[in-house]
Order: structure tokens, then C-alpha cells, then sequence
């Protein structure tokens, strides 16, 4: 869904290219300059086209342009990182002088930066995975397809190779290209052999250079010459600092040793280069390496500008790394994050410590796990690429010639070692018929994943109810729950988790627990380097027990960060809502406004150690989701309340502010010159922010707990009938029995026969705190403690909040909300052109306790008997906003508004502004009022109530949604608003929308509600 650039579009003058230097925005003494037409010319003749060249010949930034230039526009173009995917969208947006979102836009995760304009857009692997899904061959709308840094094989990767190759086969003018500078020629050759007779893959090889190429040096140096530089004296440096003689002996770990030898060789460099630009950059494994590392610089902070690349680091941030200092020389601490792709100009020195962090799925915690390995031939060829791109480079390689020689070639593909259930979930839930069978698919890939593991896939997605298969020999059909699963577009556990929360009515709360799981940064503050920092920003937002609670340290830090998300929506946004509202009754400016919003809101983030992006990814991926489900209507979102822990009870916060002193671990920026604002020193001390029972936190905390016990149990049950029989007699036979004595399991008990606990191999065991936790437990079937759950507070076995609301049209579910006949009060229905829908609730209700607004200048229609109508009232400012004098409507004695809305226009951003309008002018008219107790019934179809996203509309107002439920038409009248349900689960009906009105505190935020009586009603006195 193409999106019209917002706030988060980056004009080329902001971009952070714009410091780089001349050579870099020189792009005609690229390489790749010297091949375009010949480019161009295989490309249009080719199906696949495979270019090959090295690290910085500019083939990621210029062959799209290449194609646009020739018309072969729309061009998409993958990146294996979302850091990728931004910093070359910004570079290619300058090099053609226009705004990211334009000509050239992104697409990361629940971000979309581009609009229907857009001719190059710039996406990760996944999100395109996730379009092929949905959409089948529909998604592959683009003439040219580039996929960059082939090499890198994520499952993403290969899963949208495969997925490509099956779609060429049905849409021939499609140009797929292939881009990378290690990859495997032959490899990819054999896989699109056959494409049809004839046919096959171009491979063009860009030249290191021309007689136009600006050509810079690179100079590689191995372990054993590095010593020799630095004077130390080893017998044996690969025993010393990479633990054996070959990768084959020698476990990839991270001794002090190599820090200190990193340490050692920056200070050499920066000693003996006198060119202060020429900048560093060093390849560490880990977070906790580039923290370490950190530590040994931070004395030498005169010297030192630090960045930091890593997914934990906001992109915003990351991005400042492009940046030439002139006054301290650049060092830039990176993972692989920094491998491929990305230009960072002036780079002179590569430090490459060789070891990589490789995910993988572990069968003893029963998840992913992470393990330090040794980097192939490919990866440091890579690495080896970030230099000599913008000046001559030197790299540093930390292992010796004759290890690095003993390197595997390419890395084994992710695909081989992790265990594909949400591929395998994604796959079955795809809609079209070439790419939705697992087993077909997932063979044809560059290296198929061995049989056994989509099988173990597919019986847990069955076990669990996420697919069923009618017949042993037929296909695996997902179920409305395993629809949910991967629509979602987080991790699977996250997905199961949200649905669980909805299952116990904590819906809202659930989907940002979900997406915290998934998130880089975190909304708290994680200063570099200062972890014990860290921990206590977390204690201001939540420091319950763990062992009260049950929680894990992961669930302990989701915990903090979402109280920390409610505090911001409840002290900073509420303000910042109601500020919107009066600003309606203002002239002034209203975009000045919204920039005033925005600096304030940075500031405030800064006061109370919070990251604004993280905070604003989580309201996006919030609102998504949630109006995602508003599409097919679970019966969990029907029970579940939107109102927000942090209304119930309702604590207010008022800030302190205080001047911090800028310490010690402030001396080596890892930021940019900003840092040194006093703003970003000043801090809130009326701490803590929130206390362990606001915002019902304790009860999240237990059901988190609670949730988190029945996933880890669920996943890792046998679904076979034989192993639950084998442990039901177990239980029998243990059970009355003490329980096992956990001392005696570590050898520690000195009681002997006089302890009262078992000690007993056979007795029921403690249970293992680890296994219950999103951790897990690296010791498997091995650990001394129990895997088995016992009985849980919820039953995973009860899915039948997880269907479709199925409930039959009722007139009494919508008359329920009308006054009582004695409390002297009317409904009021707005808008009601020709009286359609009044006449029909006329029907079913007292018609003199109803008005009705019509925007007809004359009663061209007899009035029904009884029913009071207002005539030529234009909606919504003249039907809620006239003011005295001017007001016809008795606001005072109305108990229920109902609107249905109609549509003159197919522009969805008018129809979001007409409901925006509506909520904000009704939310001023309430409050001035006092008519908090009003309920607001919007009747509409519910897809257009999901496009339009109404429910976050009505909560920028302070409307919740209390409940909603199938609109009666044959009792009150068609609705007038049928719209297509495209997706399969997706559901196509009208409903009726029950908000109820949640103004902030006055407490807190002064007698609002004053400004808004004093407009309304300019001749009356303030009411108390």
C-alpha cells in the first residue's frame, strides 16, 4: 500500500550525505559507470541478470537509475538490512535531487516511506516475502526486480529467490536482476537454468576500474604482521588470539586478549595516519564486544568520535555515522550490520576481527540461540569492501594467512539451520496455489532444508491448531488462527502471544507486548556501555519482584517498557491531544503546531529517558495490527475493551526538572555535536515514573507469567498420544509425594534421610524457572529441574475466542444503548440526509425522543410523526459546533449520538479527515458540556472502518471503543456501504461502533473544558 510521505521523509538537504565529500557525490568515476549501456542492453534482453562487481563499483546506487533513465520504471530493489535499505534510498534520493518518499522511497518493517510517484523503491527481503504472499503475482507489479547482495542468505532471501523463480514462470516481462560482489556464480547459473528452452542467466562482471576510475588502494594485513607492527612478541598468535591453529579447532570466542590487540592497533592507526578524516571502522561479533571495546576508548574521548551500528541503535542514529569529522578522528564499532551495501564515506581502516554472531535454533531451549562462529571467505571479502571507496583503504584482519586461508568459502544459508516454523506457517497461509505447499517450495530452493525439519514444522503448526489436514495424504489448510498467526507480521511467538492476551480480553495490551518482543530499540534508553544506567531506567517505569511474579529478565525488561509506553501516552500524548483540540478554536498556524509538538515531545522523551522513534514504530505497528483484525473480527476483539490500563486508576505526573551534570561516561560521544545541548542534559527526578501498581501492572505481570508458562509448554509438547500417556502414568506414580529437594539435586543437601524433601530420582521435581520463560533453558531433556507446567490459569486447548464473530443481527443489541423513556432524554442521529435512518429507528423507539439533522435546505418530505428535525444543518461544524445564538440542537439532554457516515467521495484521506473532524468537534462539544456519560454509535462497513483506521481517529479525540457488533438492517435500514473482502479471511459487513468519551484529568492538565464553554457559549459565565 503505497503511502504519501510523512514526517518521516528525508529531504536531500537533511540528509546526512551532505557532509560526504566530493569524491563520493562524483558518481561518474564509478566503475560501474563505464558498462551502463551495456547493462541496460542485457538486462532488457535477459530474463536474470546476474552483475557481479566489487565492494564500492556502485552497482546498488546507479543500475537502478540506470533502468529509470531508460523507462523501465517501477524498480524495486531489495536489501538484505533495513540500515541498507534506508541509507542507499537517501543516497540515491540526493544523487537525483528529490525527497525520499518521491521519485525514490523505502519500505522497512511497518514503515513505508514512498507514495504512488514513486519509481525506485528500496525494500527488505521480508517485506517483500510478505507482498508475495498476500498478493501472489499481483505483488510483482514492477518492471525490474533487483536483488542486491544475493550472497547473503537469510531465510527472507532465499524464500523470495524461490519465490521469484516461480513467479517468471508466469509473467514474462519481468527483468529480475541479481546484484552482488561474492557471490557464487555457478550457483545461481544452475538454479535459473531452467527458465525456459533457450534461456539463461547473464552474468556481466564490472572491472575494478577504468581509465575514468578513480582508483584507491587497498592493502590487506594478516595477525602475524599486526604483532610485528604493534611489537608484541607471541611464539604462537593464533593459539593466543584465536584459541587453535584453524577454524576447524578453534572456537570462535572472544578473548580480552583480541580487545586489547584491537585497542593497541586503533592507537597505532590514529598515531601514524595524519589525515584526522580518515576514519576507522572495526567488525566486532556482539553487542557485549562493542560495549567492551567502548569501555578502552572512553579515555581517550579528546581524541575520539564513536559510532555505534548495531539493531539495538535507532536508524536516525546509526545514519550519523556518515558524517566526516574534522576535529576527532571516526571510529565506528560495528556488527555485520556494516558488512555490505552501505558507502561510509572516508572510511581509510578496516579492523576485522573475523568472528561473526550466527543465529540458530536450538532443541534443547526450544528457540533461537546465538552462537559466535568464524566469518566466511565472502563475509570478509566484505568486510575488506567498506574501504577504499572514498580514499585508499587498509584492513587489518585479526587471524593469520594461514588460518584465514582455512576459512569455508560462503556461509552456510539460514535456511539449513533454523527451524522454519513461521516460514513454513507464512508459506501454507500464501494465497496463490504456486508458493502455498511447504514441502513443493521449500525443495525448490537454492539449498532445500532436510525433510524432517518442514515435517517437525508442520506437526507443530498442527498441533497447535495453526493448520489441519483433511486427509493423511493431503494438503496442510490453515485455520482462521493460523490466518491470524502470520498476518500479524512479527515473530511467531510474539503472534501467539497477542492472540493469547485477546483471549483473556487484554487485547491492546497484548499487541504492544508483541511488538516489543520484536523491536529495536526499545522505548527506555539504553546508554552504551552503562548497563547498570540501563537497569535503572527500567526500575523508574516498573521494579516488581521477578520471584513474586514468576517473570524471566526478558519479561521483567517487556514489562518495564510497556508501563514506560503507557506513561508516555498518558503524561505526554494526552497533552499533546487536547492541545489539537483547542488549537481548532485558534487561527494560529496549525503546522507550526505540530512542529512545536514535535520538539517538545523530544525533549520531553529526553527528560524521561525514552527513545522517541522506538516509541513512535510502536504506535504505528499498534495501529496496524490492531485495524488489521477489524478486518476479519476474531471474537477476542469483540470482548476486548480498548480503554487503557492507564485510565484505570488514573495517576498523574508532574515533572521535575533538574540540570544532570555531564559525567565521565559522557567524555567519548557516541553521538553528534547536539549532545552537547543543555536540554539533552536536563532530567526529570520525580521518580520513579510509575509505580509497580499503576497502570494494573501487577496484573499484567501475573498474566504475562501465566501466558508465557502455557507458550513454552505448548511448543514444546509431543503432540503423539503415546508421550501424553507415558506422562500421565508418570504423574500417577509420583503422585502425594514430596517433592524433589533442589539441594540434593546440585549435591548440596547435608540433611540426609532427616530432610523432609525427596530424594528420590523418580519424585516430582522443582520446576525449571528458565524453561517458563522466553529465555529457555540451554540444558534440555539434560537439566536436573522439570519441564512439565502442571495445570495453567488458561487453556491453550480452548480456541474459541479464535473465530470469526459469528452473532446474528439483533435490533435489541443496538436499542439497548437509547435512554430510558423516564430519564428525559433523546438520541441524536447526525447527518441523516433524507431521514432514512430515523425513520427506520422510529420503528423500533419512541420517535419523540429522537432528533435528527439533515443538511437539506428545505423539507422537501414530511416530517415522521414525532421526530424532531433541525433542516440545513451542514455536517459536522454546523450540527456540533454552532455556537449560542446559533444552536438549535439541546445538547444537554442528549444521551446517544449515532452516526452513519456516507461517503460523496473516494478519496480515503478525505474520508479519514471527515471522521477526525467529526470525533475532534463532538469531543469539544462534550467536554464543554459536561456530557461525558453521551455514548457514540458509529454504524459503518467494517473494512472501510479498518481502512480508515477509525479507532486510533476516535483515541486521538480520547474516544474509546467499548464494544461493536453486527448492524441490524433489516430492522434500522441498508447501510449503502458494501465493500469487497479481497482477503480470504477478511469479512465484509456493516457494524455498529459503540465510543464512549475519556477525557484526561483536570488535575493534571488544568479546567480545559472552560476554553471549550467560553467558545461555545461566549456570553454565558464559566459553569462550575
Amino acid at each position: 500500500m503505497a503511502t504519501s510521505p510523512t514526517s518521516s521523509s528525508y529531504s536531500s538537504s537533511s540528509s546526512p550525505f551532505v557532509a560526504s565529500s566530493s569524491a563520493e557525490s562524483n558518481f561518474s568515476g564509478l566503475p560501474v559507470m563505464a558498462l551502463r549501456e551495456r547493462i541496460v542492453e542485457k538486462i532488457m534482453e535477459n530474463r536474470v541478470t546476474l552483475i557481479v562487481g566489487e565492494t564500492g563499483c556502485g552497482k546498488s546506487s546507479q543500475v537502478p537509475q540506470f533502468l529509470l533513465e531508460e523507462n523501465m520504471e517501477p524498480i524495486l530493489c531489495t536489501q538484505p538490512r533495513r540500515f541498507a535499505v534506508v541509507a542507499v534510498a537517501r543516497m540515491v534520493a540526493k544523487a537525483r535531487n528529490c525527497e525520499v518518499g518521491g521519485e525514490v522511497g523505502y519500505h522497512i518493517g511497518h514503515s513505508r516511506v514512498f507514495s504512488a510517484r514513486s519509481k525506485i523503491i528500496f525494500k527488505t527481503a521480508g517485506v517483500l516475502l510478505d507482498e508475495m504472499r498476500e498478493k501472489g503475482l499481483k505483488a510483482l507489479k514492477y518492471k525490474v526486480i533487483i536483488l542486491d547482495e544475493v550472497h547473503e542468505r537469510s531465510v527472507e532471501s532465499d524464500l523470495v529467490l524461490v519465490c521469484v523463480k516461480q513467479f517468471l514462470l508466469k509473467k514474462n516481462d519481468l527483468r529480475v536482476v541479481l546484484m552482488s560482489a561474492t557471490a557464487d556464480i555457478s550457483r545461481y547459473r544452475e538454479y535459473f537454468k531452467d527458465l525456459g528452452r533457450g534461456e539463461r542467466v547473464e552474468v556481466l562482471a564490472i572491472p575494478p576500474s577504468t581509465g575514468k576510475s578513480i582508483i584507491y588502494q587497498r592493502k590487506v594485513t594478516y595477525l602475524e604482521q599486526v604483532i610485528d607492527l604493534l611489537g608484541i612478541e607471541s611464539e604462537d598468535p593464533s593459539l593466543k588470539y584465536c584459541s587453535g591453529p584453524s577454524p576447524i579447532m578453534a572456537e570462535a570466542i572472544f578473548k580480552p586478549e583480541v580487545h586489547k590487540l584491537i585497542h593497541d592497533l586503533v592507537l597505532y592507526i590514529h598515531k601514524n595516519e595524519p589525515d584526522i578524516e580518515k576514519s576507522i571502522l572495526v567488525f566486532l561479533p556482539t553487542f557485549y564486544a562493542l560495549e567492551q571495546q567502548w569501555f578502552l576508548l572512553k579515555p581517550f574521548g579528546e581524541c575520539f568520535k564513536v559510532h555505534i551500528l548495531h539493531r539495538s541503535i535507532d536508524t536516525e542514529q546509526a545514519l550519523k555515522a556518515m558524517r566526516i569529522w574534522k576535529s576527532h578522528r571516526k571510529i565506528i564499532l560495528a556488527t555485520n550490520i556494516a558488512e555490505s551495501s552501505v558507502t561510509i564515506p572516508k572510511v581509510g581502516y578496516v579492523i576485522d576481527s573475523c568472528r561473526s554472531l550466527q543465529v540458530y535454533w536450538d532443541t534443547n531451549r526450544k528457540n533461537d540461540s546465538a552462537e559466535l562462529v568464524w566469518v566466511s571467505k565472502s563475509q570478509a571479502e566484505q568486510r575488506k569492501g567498506r574501504t577504499g571507496r572514498t580514499c585508499d583503504g587498509h584492513v587489518y584482519r585479526l587471524v593469520t594467512r594461514l588460518f584465514f586461508n582455512q576459512l569455508v568459502d560462503y556461509e552456510p544459508p539460514a535456511i539449513l539451520r533454523l527451524s522454519l516454523r513461521q516460514q513454513v506457517l507464512l508459506i501454507c497461509c500464501a494465497e496463490s496455489r504456486a508458493i502455498n505447499d511447504p514441502k513443493v517450495l521449500l525443495q525448490k530452493a537454492m539449498d532445500p532444508p532436510q525433510p524432517d525439519v518442514v515435517d517437525d514444522a508442520l506437526n507443530l503448526l498442527v498441533h497447535i491448531r495453526a493448520l489441519e489436514k483433511a486427509s493423511p495424504r493431503g494438503h496442510h489448510e490453515p485455520t482462521f488462527y493460523g490466518r491470524l498467526l502470520a498476518s500479524f507480521s512479527l515473530s511467531f511467538d510474539a503472534s501467539i502471544l497477542i492472540i493469547k492476551f485477546g483471549e483473556i480480553g487484554m487485547l491492546r495490551e497484548g499487541i504492544v507486548f508483541g511488538i516489543l518482543m520484536d523491536l529495536q530499540p526499545l522505548p527506555i534508553l539504553s546508554p552504551f556501555g552503562q548497563e547498570n544506567r540501563f537497569v535503572e531506567y527500567i526500575d523508574y517505569y516498573y521494579s516488581g519482584n521477578s520471584k513474586d511474579t514468576g517473570l524471566g529478565r526478558k519479561e521483567m525488561l517487556y514489562m518495564g517498557n510497556l508501563s514506560a509506553f503507557q506513561f508516555w501516552q498518558r503524561a505526554l500524548k494526552d497533552k499533546c491531544r487536547l492541545e489539537r483540540l483547542k488549537q481548532i478554536l485558534k487561527v494560529d498556524n496549525e503546522e507550526n503546531a505540530q512542529i512545536l509538538d514535535s520538539k517538545v515531545e523530544e525533549e520531553w522523551c529526553s527528560f524521561h529517558y525514552l527513545v522517541q522513534p522506538a516509541l513512535h514504530q510502536v504506535t504505528e505497528t499498534y495501529d496496524e495490527i490492531l485495524h488489521s483484525l477489524h478486518r476479519v473480527r476474531p471474537k477476542f476483539l469483540v470482548i476486548s475493551d480498548s480503554l487503557p490500563f492507564y485510565y484505570d486508576p488514573y495517576v498523574w505526573h508532574t515533572c521535575q526538572l533538574e540540570c544532570e551534570q555531564k559525567g565521565e561516561t559522557d567524555t567519548l560521544a557516541v553521538e553528534d555535536e547536539h549532545l552537547e545541548l543543555d536540554s539533552e542534559l536536563r532530567r526529570c527526578v520525580a521518580v520513579p515514573f510509575a509505580g509497580c501498581s499503576d497502570y494494573q501492572m501487577d496484573k499484567m505481570a501475573r498474566n504475562l507469567a501465566l501466558i508465557v508458562k502455557e507458550m513454552r509448554t505448548q511448543v514444546t509438547e509431543d503432540a503423539s498420544e503415546e508421550r501424553h500417556r507415558f506422562l500421565d502414568d508418570d504423574r500417577r506414580h509420583v503422585a502425594g509425594g514430596a517433592s524433589m529437594c533442589k539441594f540434593f539435586i546440585n549435591g548440596l543437601c547435608n540433611r540426609g534421610s532427616q530432610c523432609l524433601f525427596s530424594h528420590s530420582l523418580q519424585a516430582k521435581r522443582p520446576v525449571c524457572k528458565f524453561f517458563f520463560s522466553l529465555q529457555g533453558c540451554r540444558n534440555g531433556d539434560s537439566c536436573l529441574f522439570s519441564h512439565e507446567s502442571g495445570t495453567t490459569a488458561i487453556s491453550c486447548s480452548d480456541l474459541s475466542l479464535c473465530s470469526q464473530d459469528d452473532r446474528d443481527t439483533d435490533a435489541a443489541s443496538f436499542v439497548r444503548f437509547f435512554p430510558d423513556f423516564s430519564s428525559d432524554g433523546y438520541i441524536l442521529l447526525l447527518d441523516d440526509f433524507d431521514l432514512y435512518f430515523s425513520t427506520h429507528i422510529s420503528y423500533h423507539y419512541d420517535s419523540s425522543c429522537i432528533i435528527s439533522t439533515s443538511s437539506q435546505p428545505d423539507p422537501l418530505i414530511p416530517d415522521p410523526s414525532g421526530i424532531k428535525i433541525f433542516w440545513g444543518l451542514s455536517h459536522p461544524y454546523q450540527t456540533i459546533m454552532s455556537r449560542a445564538g446559533e444552536d438549535t440542537v439541546p445538547w444537554s439532554k442528549v444521551k446517544c449520538v449515532l452516526w452513519f457516515p456516507r461517503f460523496d467521495h473516494e478519496y480515503k484521506e478525505g474520508q479519514k479527515s471527515s471522521i477526525q473532524t467529526f470525533f475532534e468537534y463532538l469531543a469539544i462539544r462534550l467536554l464543554a458540556e459536561s456530557l461525558q456519560e453521551v455514548v457514540v454509535i458509529l454504524t459503518m462497513n467494517n473494512i472501510r472502518f479498518s481502512q480508515l483506521q477509525v479507532e486510533k481517529l476516535a483515541r486521538e479525540s480520547f474516544f474509546l471503543l467499548r464494544e461493536s457488533f453486527p448492524f441490524d438492517e433489516s430492522s434500522f435500514g441498508q447501510l449503502f456501504d458494501e465493500l469487497t473482502a479481497r482477503k480470504s479471511m477478511s469479512t465484509s459487513k456493516p457494524v455498529s461502533y459503540v465510543f464512549d468519551l475519556h477525557p484526561p484529568t483536570e488535575v493534571q492538565f488544568g479546567d480545559y473544558k472552560m476554553l471549550f464553554r467560553q467558545y461555545l457559549h461566549p456570553t454565558l459565565c464559566p459553569i462550575y
